[in-house]
Order: structure tokens, then C-alpha cells, then sequence
């Protein structure tokens, strides 16, 4: 179907006419090959006159990869980070996740160092310290619109997600501070933004948590379909969420994590790529049983690809926090090396 588009280096526009192509193209029921990014390694980049540090980037670098992919998130040390985890995993990862508040200015430097490694940046723009009314209303447009401008001038397509998890209640920017209206009202205004300042090198990615309901009072989940802004406005759907532990001590596996969300999300956004942009297995008995289950899970569901989650996480109700990194646990290294190599071949 699109196997056979090739890497392109060309003008803008054809180039966004490419990428838009193959984003609509894409449909739920099997999973077709990716357009992503395809970049020259570091060496690759002609010097900007005068500068012996900046380079001059190549274009919107569309290019061609299979259609699962896999990708790393990680909090700091990018490049340290993401060759240790390339490293213990066997392969290099094809997306690196990392994560900025909404006030700072477009994350070039970080950004750059994941394309020059040749990978593609998939940033979580988080909005702490303001409302998503403000920025429906136009509060920050003057910061959106720089923003903006320096992405469509870094001219490399970069994946952007807006308040990830929005559908849960841990983040500011999710319930109940935040309504799925407010929510929707501000992830349009700033595509709108991003349109007309040009930047047209952004996919732009929906990440709603598994969550859809209510564990305990006051902690409120819904259903994903709920922050949908809609089909002109979001490009792929990316799915967060963990196997862990429940409340008996009992391993999850994919379905019951995935299974509820993943069919509201088939069925709101029915023509969008689905992967899990966050996700991770912890340290404990059942980790590799439960890693196959993960991979088996993303077959099973047509999922495209995974971003393994490769930090500590949040704090726990016993004030622990769970290990996600692989980095330290070489059995289940092996093992996810393992399943990643069937995932991906």
C-alpha cells in the first residue's frame, strides 16, 4: 500500500502533501508501513556560515520505516540515556520521548540531538502553570506563535502531544481542574496556531490514559472519547498506560489494561495510527512474563509501536516509587530484546 514510498528530501509543500497522505491513509485493522522522519547522522549536517556548532537541517526529513516501530522516554541525559538503553536492548530506538512544560521555548537542542542520532523527537508539551482556557482564549499566543515559528524553522518533522493523560485525574491539566471542553477548545486553538505560523512538520499525537473510570472516590477517570478533538485535529492516537500489579498483588496483562480504551479509541478515531506512547513493565516476578504479554498484546490489538517508559515512576501510595528502567535488570533486558526483535522484523 504505501511500502513503496520512498525517501523524500524535497519542498515543503510536497513534503507535507507526503506526510498528510500516509497519515489518512492508515486504518485500524492492520498496520501499514510508517512515514517518519529519516535524517542523516550527525556528520551529515552542513555547517551554518560562521557557526561551527548549528547545523543546517534537511528539509521536513520524510522518509520511510516499517510499519511497527519502538522508542525510548526518558526525563534527562538524552543521549547518554538512549544510547545505554540502544545498547542493552539491541536496538536503536526509532522515537525518543522526552517532556517540556508549556511556557518554555520550542526544545531545539534536545529536539536536535535526537534527530542527529537519527531518531525521531516525540515531545510531550506539558501545561503546567496555565489553563487550557487561557490558551483557547489567546492568552499565550505570542508564545505559541514563536513556538511555532521555531518549529517549522527546525524544518525536521517532530511528533508533539499536548497534555498527555488528560482522561486521569494525577496531572493538572486533567480532571477536575480541567473539563474535556476546556481541553478540546485548547488543543484546536493551538493547531490552528501551528497552521498559521506554517509548521506543518508536526504530527500531532492524542495521548489519553487507559484509565476510564473511577478506582477509588475522588480520584476520576473517563473515557478517552470524551478529549477527542476531533479527526482534523489529531494525526496518530498514542495510548498510555502500564502493566503492573492490582490491588491483590496480581499481574496485569495487556487486555486488561488496554482492552476498554483501545475500543473507544478504535471507534472515535477509527482511521488513526494507534501505538502505546507510554508504557513499561516494573521489576518484580512476573516482569517477563509479563513483557511477553506486552508484545503479544500489541499483535494481538494491531497496535503500531510502544515507547518504553525508561525512568523511575511517580510515587506510589506506600511512598515508593516503581523501576521501570531495563538498565537494571538484565534478565528482562534480554527478554524485551528478545520480543522486540520478532515485533519489529
Amino acid at each position: 500500500m504505501w511500502a513503496k514510498i520512498a525517501a523524500a528530501f524535497g519542498a515543503p509543500i510536497l513534503a507535507a502533501a507526503l506526510v498528510i497522505g500516509v497519515l489518512h491513509a492508515t486504518h485500524h485493522t492492520a498496520v501499514p508501513p510508517l512515514n517518519f522522519p529519516s535524517v542523516p547522522s550527525a556528520a551529515g549536517f552542513a555547517k551554518s556560515p560562521g557557526s561551527s556548532t548549528k547545523p543546517i537541517l534537511p528539509g521536513p526529513c520524510i522518509g520511510r520505516m516499517p510499519k511497527h516501530f519502538a522508542g525510548v522516554a526518558v526525563k534527562k541525559r538524552i543521549e547518554a540515556n538512549t544510547a545505554t538503553f540502544a545498547k542493552i536492548t539491541g536496538h536503536a530506538p526509532q522515537m525518543v520521548e522526552f517532556y517540556n512544560p508549556f511556557l518554555s521555548p520550542f526544545a531545539e537542542s534536545q529536539a536536535l540531538k535526537v534527530i542527529n542520532a537519527g531518531e525521531i523527537p516525540l515531545i510531550q508539551l506539558n501545561p503546567y502553570k496555565v489553563t487550557e482556557r487561557q490558551i483557547a482564549a489567546g492568552v499565550y499566543d505570542r508564545h505559541l506563535k514563536r513556538y511555532a515559528q521555531a518549529v517549522r524553522k527546525f524544518g525536521c518533522v517532530i511528533v508533539l502531544s499536548f497534555g498527555h493523560e488528560m482522561n486521569g485525574w494525577w496531572y493538572p491539566w486533567g480532571r477536575p481542574r480541567t473539563s474535556p471542553a476546556d481541553f478540546i477548545a485548547a488543543w484546536r486553538h493551538m493547531h490552528d496556531v501551528f497552521t498559521k505560523q506554517g509548521a506543518r512538520n508536526v504530527i500531532w499525537s492524542w495521548d489519553p490514559t487507559h484509565q476510564y473510570r473511577s478506582p477509588v472516590p475522588g480520584k476520576v477517570a473517563s473515557p478517552a472519547s470524551e478529549w477527542y478533538p476531533g479527526s482534523n485535529y489529531v494525526d496518530w492516537v498514542g495510548l498510555d498506560g502500564y502493566l503492573n500489579y492490582d490491588v491483590n498483588g496480581h499481574p496485569q496483562n495487556f487486555s486488561e489494561i488496554f482492552d476498554v480504551q483501545l475500543n473507544i479509541i478504535r471507534h472515535v478515531a477509527p482511521h488513526k495510527l494507534v501505538y502505546l506512547a507510554e508504557t513499561a513493565v516494573p521489576a518484580g516476578p512476573a516482569a517477563l512474563k509479563q513483557i511477553d504479554n506486552l508484545f503479544s498484546g500489541l499483535s494481538s490489538y494491531h497496535v503500531a509501536g510502544l515507547i518504553w517508559f525508561d525512568a523511575l515512576g511517580r510515587l506510589d501510595q506506600t511512598g515508593k516509587r516503581k523501576d521501570f528502567r531495563l538498565q537494571q535488570r538484565p534478565d528482562d533486558a534480554a527478554r524485551y530484546k528478545q520480543q522486540l526483535s520478532l515485533f519489529l522484523r
